[in-house]
C-alpha cells in the first residue's frame, strides 16, 4: 500500500514593513514533518517564505508564485493533505491566500492550519474561511499525526477523540481545546533536515560575528524547552505551549547539537526557547556538555535570556560553551511599567548586576528588547526608558510598540478601556498584527501616536550614533540591527 503524501507549506510574510535580511529553517514544520515520517507518511515541504528571501512582496507577486510554482508542484505530488504552517500573525495573508488558490484548484484536498493566529482564532477562521478544513490547535506534533491518521482512513471517525483540533461538524463548528501538552520533550525525535535542502538556506554570513572564525554558512535552531512560566501582560505564547515550562534534558539537547555538528557541519546555532536559562543547572550542564564533547560553535537565543534566571556563573558559562550574542529583554526603564503593567518582577538592580556582568567579556555582543507605548505610558516612563538605554552597555537595542494580542491582559485592559475595539474577529485579517511594524497599534491614555513614533526614532538615532563606540561596530546581522 502506497504511504499517504502531506504537503507542507511555510507561507512568507507578506509586508512592505518587513522583510528578513536573514531567514530561519522552518523548525515549526520539520517537527510536525518528522512525527509524519516516522508514523510512515509521505513528506514534501515546501518554504514559500525562504524562496522570498531578502525580497518585497506583494498580493500580486504571491499570486503568480502560487499559480505558477506552487500548484504545479502540488499537481504532481498529489498529495491528500496540504498542511500550511502560520508561524506568527504577519503570514497570515499569505497563509489565506495560498490555502485559498490551493482550495480552488484542488477541492477535494483537506487543507489543515496551524500556528499562533490560527490558535487563537479557530472558530473565527472556521466561520469565515470555508476553503480551511481544519485548525490545529496550539503544540500541534501530535494532534496533526492523529488528524492525518483519521483522514487516511476514515474522515470524521473519532474526531472528537482529538486533542486540539476545531473542525465543522454537521453545520456547526467545533473546539476540542488543547488539554495534553507533550510532558516529556525528550520522546519527540530530532528534526530530520533530510526532509529539505539545506544548501537553499546558505547565507552570507560573512558579516556576522564570528570571533572564532569558523566556518559557517547557516544557522541551526535548536529548541530546548517549551513554554515560559512568567506571564507577562503582552504574551500569547501559551496559547501554544500551554502555561507550564518544559524541558528537554542536558544530555538530549547535546546529543542533538552533536549530531548536527558532526552529520551537517553545523557551526552556528540559534536557542530558540522563550526562557531557554529557567533551570540553571541544566544550563550549566549543557554549556558544559558543549565543552567537554569539543563542539567548537558559536550561539546566541534570538527571543532573548530571561534576566532573572541568569547571574555571573550562568554567563560564563553560556559564553564558554560559545555565545557570541546575549538578547536580554528588559521592557522598560520604567519600575512602574516593567512591574505593576507588564509583571516582569525584574529589578533595576539585577539589570545592571546582569548588564555589567555580560559588558566583562570583551568578545560578547549585548543587545536588549524594550516594550514601549503600554495603556500607562507617560513622558516620564519613557524618559526613564531613555535614561537606562543610555545607561546599559548596549551593541544593539529594538523598541518595539506594545501589540494587543487576543487573549493577554493588555487585550483585555485595552478592550475595557476603548483603546480598542471589543471584537475579537476584527483581528483575524489584520496583516499588521505583530509587533514589527511601524506604528503603534493603540494610542495610551496620556500619550499621542506621534509621541510614540518620535521616542522610537530618537532611541534607534541614540545608538546608530554611538555604533562607532560600540565594541562590535558593523559586524552583525542587518536584520537585528533594523529592530
Amino acid at each position: 500500500m502506497d504511504k499517504t503524501k502531506i504537503f507542507l507549506i511555510n507561507p512568507p510574510t507578506m509586508s512592505s514593513q518587513f522583510m528578513a535580511s536573514d531567514t530561519y529553517l522552518p523548525t515549526g514544520l520539520l517537527y510536525l514533518a518528522t512525527v509524519l515520517k516516522n508514523n510512515n507518511f509521505n513528506i514534501k515541504i515546501v518554504d514559500v517564505n525562504n524562496h522570498f528571501y531578502k525580497k518585497q512582496l506583494g498580493k500580486d507577486i504571491l499570486e503568480n508564485y502560487v499559480k505558477q510554482k506552487l500548484l504545479p508542484q502540488i499537481k504532481e505530488y498529489a498529495p491528500k493533505i496540504v498542511g500550511i504552517g502560520c508561524l506568527f500573525s504577519g503570514v497570515f495573508g499569505s497563509l489565506i491566500l495560498i490555502a485559498r488558490e490551493v482550495k480552488k484548484h484542488f477541492p477535494d484536498l483537506r487543507i489543515v492550519i496551524g500556528g499562533i493566529h490560527p490558535t487563537i482564532f479557530a472558530r473565527r477562521v472556521l466561520q469565515k474561511y470555508n476553503f480551511i478544513d481544519y485548525v490545529i490547535i496550539g503544540e500541534g506534533e501530535f494532534s496533526f499525526l492523529q488528524l492525518c491518521k483519521m483522514i487516511e482512513v476514515d474522515e470524521h471517525q473519532n474526531i472528537s477523540k482529538i486533542d486540539g483540533v476545531a473542525f465543522r461538524e454537521n453545520g456547526s463548528i467545533c473546539i476540542n481545546d488543547k488539554t495534553n501538552f507533550i510532558s516529556r520533550l525528550d520522546d519527540l525525535p530530532f528534526v530530520d533536515y533530510s526532509l529539505i535542502d539545506l544548501q537553499e538556506y546558505n547565507l552570507d554570513m560573512r558579516s556576522w560575528y564570528n570571533p572564532k572564525k569558523l566556518d559557517i554558512n547557516q544557522s541551526f535552531p535548536i529548541i530546548t524547552s517549551r513554554s515560559c512560566p512568567q506571564k507577562c501582560n503582552f504574551c500569547s505564547m501559551r496559547f501554544v505551549h500551554g502555561p507550564k515550562i518544559r524541558l528537554r534534558s542536558a544530555d538530549n539537547v547535546l546529543d542533538e547539537i552533536d549530531l548536527l555538528y558532526n552529520q551537517y557541519n553545523a557551526r552556528y546555532f540559534h536557542f530558540m526557547d522563550d526562557n531557554m536559562t529557567f533551570d540553571k543547572q541544566r544550563t550549566i550542564e549543557i554549556c558544559n556538555g558543549i565543552v567537554k564533547r569539543n563542539l567548537n560553535i558559536h550561539f546566541d537565543a534570538p527571543n532573548g535570556f530571561a534576566i532573572n534566571k541568569l547571574d555571573e556563573e550562568v554567563v560564563d558559562a553560556l559564553v564558554e560553551a560559545g555565545m557570541v550574542r546575549i538578547s536580554l529583554a528588559v521592557e522598560s526603564g520604567s519600575e512602574f511599567i516593567r512591574n505593576k503593567v507588564i509583571g516582569k518582577g525584574l529589578s533595576a538592580k539585577k539589570i545592571f548586576e546582569v548588564f555589567d556582568t555580560c559588558a566583562r567579556h570583551k568578545n560578547l555582543f549585548i543587545v536588549s528588547f524594550f516594550i514601549i507605548g503600554m495603556p500607562e505610558e507617560t513622558v516620564d516612563t519613557l524618559d526613564e526608558t531613555y535614561q537606562l538605554i543610555m545607561k546599559l552597555p548596549l551593541d544593539s537595542i529594538g523598541v518595539f510598540y506594545a501589540t494587543p494580542y487576543p487573549g493577554t491582559r493588555l487585550f483585555d485592559y485595552c478592550v475595557g478601556n476603548g483603546l480598542i475595539s471589543g471584537e475579537t474577529g476584527n483581528y483575524l485579517d489584520c496583516e499588521q498584527f505583530y509587533h514589527i511594524t511601524n506604528k503603534p497599534h493603540f494610542k495610551p491614555h496620556d500619550l499621542t501616536i506621534d509621541q510614540l513614533v518620535d521616542f522610537k526614532r530618537k532611541c534607534e538615532e541614540y545608538m546608530q550614533k554611538n555604533r562607532a563606540a560600540s565594541r562590535f561596530p558593523a559586524c552583525y546581522p542587518l536584520r537585528f540591527e533594523e529592530l
